[in-house]
């Protein structure tokens, strides 16, 4: 088992998510709007950066900027569409 550091990358679209990945990341962190401290990403940019990348993709599940849950529900269905598409738990 190796011991070497898993470097996990932020990506925000497909571009990132190549660049981060020639650049010798592990597993990319997806998210949308850094300057609300990142929300969830779409299906349709989630399934770009899947088609162009093939490491773990794990995904940040906030809908509004804040750190309260917010709408539990609506997470919830976000993450299962995120599943579906193929991102990792």
């Amino acid at each position: 088992m190796s011991k070497r550091a898993v470097l996990e990358v932020i990506a925000l679209d497909a571009e990132d998510a190549v660049a981060a990945r020639a650049g010798g990341a592990d597993r990319l962190e997806l998210v949308t709007d850094m300057a609300a401290d990142g929300l969830t990403p779409t299906r349709e940019t989630f399934a770009a950066i899947r088609s162009r990348v093939d490491i773990p993709l794990r995904v940040m599940l906030r809908l509004a900027d804040g750190f309260a849950a917010g709408d539990v529900d609506a997470l919830v269905r976000r993450a299962r569409e995120l599943r579906a598409e193929g991102a990792d738990a």
